[in-house]
């Protein structure tokens, strides 16, 4: 039957895990569709469509992205007569709360942050919200198995569909960054992110083995207190704020850093970590991990595990095929196949309403 898909894309612009995954979804979409299947992206004025793509329109909306109750406000007197005009018959959805509409919706769920309490929302206000939407949504898609766990766990009953992130692999992994190097975050500054652990860290290295600490991703309220956590523990010259690049630029910091680090309290996906196993076979991760379970001495333990695993790349992690199994763990995940994934969803949910 014929498919016409709109997306809500008004978030669209800023870099972020769930703007790229879009755009990479829509990628990879556009080639599988068949003829009688298309594609409409909802977009602010002000953002421009980001590719040509086949069988895949932009039509610009009066949508706000933020605030949240603006946007809110607009979704529901915008979008229903927009989904009528365009002849859409599924809406493909990734925010909350899910506005009443006349035609079925998809809904991507990336996280469950602030139903989980990582947010200034009221925890009991973020649940319902979760749970009326999934009551009402046609179906559901969710970027992990985490993802789907805490979703069934906050509304029983719920179905969700995992569609993994994906990572492109470059063609060769990296060569070993010169040292002292750089460790790389990806990801808005903010709390639930926890990167205060990393500049207390650094504090705890002797001063010739710091590596320099670069936050890729826009500010969101912990940048400042970072800054004088810097100061007081005398790493301020290694802390760089590089605000947000876009791809290309991403990459190349992927490709050169001694490792990326994720401290985080809470994450949907991780895409940032996916995409840190790609460019080279790093071993800092398993090497943290077991640290953190094996013997600390007393007064040294916190130095000890920070000296190990910065130090697991440069002692040769890699040996004994353990870097090629790392990139073939990152090559698991991949747009093509969520894409696929993606599309099959949208086509099920036109058959049952069709």
């Amino acid at each position: 039957m014929t498919l016409h898909v709109a997306i809500s894309g008004w978030l669209l612009g800023a870099p972020s895990g769930a703007n790229r995954r879009l755009q990479e979804l829509l990628r990879h979409i556009a080639p599988k569709l068949a003829a009688d299947e298309r594609i409409t992206v909802l977009h602010r004025d002000e953002v421009r469509p980001f590719a040509s793509l086949p069988q895949v329109g932009w039509r610009a909306v009066p949508i706000a992205a933020a605030p949240t109750l603006r946007r809110v406000r607009d979704e529901r007197r915008v979008l229903p007569g927009v989904l009528r005009e365009l002849g859409a018959n599924v809406l493909d959805h990734g925010f909350l709360p899910l506005p009443r509409l006349p035609i079925p919706v998809t809904l991507t769920v990336h996280d469950l942050r602030a139903a989980d309490g990582f947010s200034r929302w009221p925890r009991w206000l973020a649940r319902n919200v979760v749970r009326d939407a999934a009551a009402r949504a046609a179906a559901i898609a969710v970027p992990s198995g985490f993802t789907a766990d805490r979703l069934r766990a906050i509304a029983p009953g719920t179905a969700p569909i995992v569609i993994p992130n994906g990572v492109a692999l470059p063609p060769v992994a990296a060569a070993p960054p010169a040292l002292p190097g750089y460790l790389l975050h990806v990801g808005h500054l903010e709390a639930r992110k926890n990167l205060g652990v990393l500049v207390r860290a650094l504090g705890l290295l002797p001063a010739d083995e710091r590596p320099e600490l670069r936050l890729v991703g826009a500010d969101a309220g912990s940048l400042r207190g970072l800054r004088e956590l810097a100061r007081a523990t005398g790493v301020a010259g290694l802390l760089t704020h590089c605000g947000t690049i876009d791809d290309t630029a991403l990459a190349a910091q992927f490709a050169a850093a001694r490792a990326v680090v994720m401290p985080s309290r809470y994450e949907g996906f991780g895409l940032p970590a996916l995409e840190g196993l790609a460019p080279r076979p790093t071993g800092a991760g398993r090497r943290c991990r077991r640290a953190a379970r094996g013997r600390r001495r007393r007064g040294q333990r916190a130095a000890c595990r920070r000296r190990r695993c910065l130090g697991a790349r440069d002692r040769g992690d890699c040996r004994g095929g353990a870097g090629a199994a790392r990139r073939l763990q990152a090559a698991r995940y991949d747009w093509s196949s969520a894409a696929t994934l993606q599309l099959q969803l949208w086509r099920r949910v036109a058959e049952l309403v069709g």
